[in-house]
């Protein structure tokens, strides 16, 4: 079984883009060298690779690249900017940090979640209950700052999950899935627009060209209003991503073109037998047990 990740290829780029490229890369180099340092001196306890860092540099400068257009002043600054907020924000950490780790447990049981394996093109493969979040819930009980700090955890687990992957398959993988259950979805979900807005925002800004696929099930009547509440916060790109499938026979049939049956729980059509809930993945917290629970969702 491969070690690490496939080293990235220049030649896969066409000679403009090679000389973009090294443009790029050769004015960040002081940049990456500092915040390689930078790096180093924090307390991590996974084992710093260095030869494995450049190559994940390459593959970024690459998506960053991608993502602007393959305009270098963009470029440059994008990254520029995206390495100041990763050391801002100890971004490099978050993995490490116990509250913040709790706090994902906790978001669980207000929004049904779970990571779900992968597709057949070995992207991780997410899943969230959108149409069941507790809204009122999640705005008594998270700031939102810790909501965000919660989407940042999200990120860096799911990229973490695409190297493993890579070293697993012995082919680079960079991209998530993610499927969107809107299933029981009310009009109180508008209430927490504005936090998706923010958290678009961290994804297009510090990790642009990450989302393979997302695909939208169980659309309630009330869909087309709320999509064209978002629909403009997405990039061109991004909305070609998405995939909305409506309720029907044909959402199993549709996502078991792109994960196999085995990495799909049973609800959606697959036959997942691996995980300790099946066939009931994706667990959904009782709030009726909990006495301390008096709150009433619109």
């Amino acid at each position: 079984m491969p070690v690490s990740s496939p080293l990235f290829d220049i030649n896969q780029l066409n000679i403009e883009q090679q000389k973009k490229f090294d443009t790029v890369y050769n004015e960040l180099k002081s940049k990456h060298t500092s915040y390689l340092q930078h790096k180093l001196n924090l307390p991590l306890k996974t084992n710093f690779d260095s030869e494995q860092e450049e190559n994940e540099w390459c593959y970024e400068l690459h998506r960053f690249l991608r993502a602007r257009k393959w305009n270098v002043t963009h470029t440059i600054k994008s990254i520029r900017e995206m390495i100041q907020w990763r050391i801002d924000n100890n971004v490099d950490l978050i993995l490490e940090h116990a509250p913040t780790a709790s706090r994902m447990d906790l978001l669980r049981r207000v929004m049904p979640s779970a990571q779900h394996g992968y597709t057949k093109a070995h992207r991780p493969l997410y899943i969230e209950k959108s149409g069941l979040i507790r809204v009122n819930k999640i705005l008594n009980m998270f700031t939102p700052e810790e909501l965000l700090e919660c989407h940042i955890y999200w990120l860096e687990y799911n990229c973490q999950l695409a190297r493993e992957r890579s070293r697993q398959v012995g082919k680079h993988v960079e991209t998530f899935a993610t499927i969107i259950d809107l299933h029981g979805c009310k009009w109180n979900i508008r209430k927490v627009l504005h936090l998706y807005k923010q958290s678009l925002y961290i994804d297009e800004n510090y990790y642009p060209e990450r989302l393979g696929q997302m695909f939208i099930v169980n659309p309630p009547a009330i869909f087309p209003a709320l999509w064209n509440l978002v629909k403009h916060w997405f990039d061109p790109v991004t909305k070609t991503k998405i995939i909305v499938i409506k309720k029907g026979s044909g959402t199993s049939a549709l996502l078991l073109q792109h994960i196999d049956s085995d990495q799909l729980p049973h609800e959606y059509g697959g036959s997942c037998n691996s995980c300790s809930t099946a066939p009931n993945c994706i667990s959904v917290y009782d709030w009726g047990k909990d006495t301390a629970d008096d709150e009433q969702e619109e």
